[in-house]
């Protein structure tokens, strides 16, 4: 049975004897590296210029057509997740797009940002199981909910 690691790592640990780095389950694991790949611009990586994924090539665009811009990004999504994911299969991807107000916490300024949510959807091949991840994204720039 292969060993998984919890991200962040916590390279302290590596320099202390007889310490063992986290460890996560399976799923948590693969759900760690699509956050990766999601967030993670391509070419950003010398260990492989192709992990990641093009939304921050898109990130700041003005969306015209916002079916096409959301067929770009769950594409460049899938098709990362194909290549870099190894460990799921029947991998589907599907990206919505809204608008959600906030009050910038200093200033007290109120805006609206665009906020996408990634839903993944697929089945692990070594158990079978059924994988289902989401995630919200804020545009311009890019950040987490």
């Amino acid at each position: 049975m292969a060993t998984y690691y919890e991200l962040p790592i916590d390279f302290l640990t590596l320099t202390k004897p007889n310490h063992d780095l986290a460890t996560c389950e399976l799923k948590k694991s693969i759900a760690q590296n699509i956050i990766l790949l999601i967030t993670s611009k391509c070419n950003e990586h010398r260990f492989d210029n192709a992990y990641g994924c093009e939304i921050w090539d898109m990130d700041f665009e003005l969306i015209l057509n916002e079916r096409i811009w959301l067929e770009k990004v769950s594409g460049s999504i899938l098709r990362s997740l194909k290549k870099h994911e190894h460990r799921l299969e029947n991998i589907a991807a599907v990206v919505n797009i809204s608008e959600e107000e906030f009050v910038h916490s200093t200033t007290g300024i109120r805006g609206i940002r665009k906020k996408i949510t990634v839903l993944i959807n697929g089945q692990v091949k070594e158990t079978g199981e059924l994988f289902r991840f989401s995630t919200n994204l804020f545009l311009s720039p890019i950040s987490f909910d």
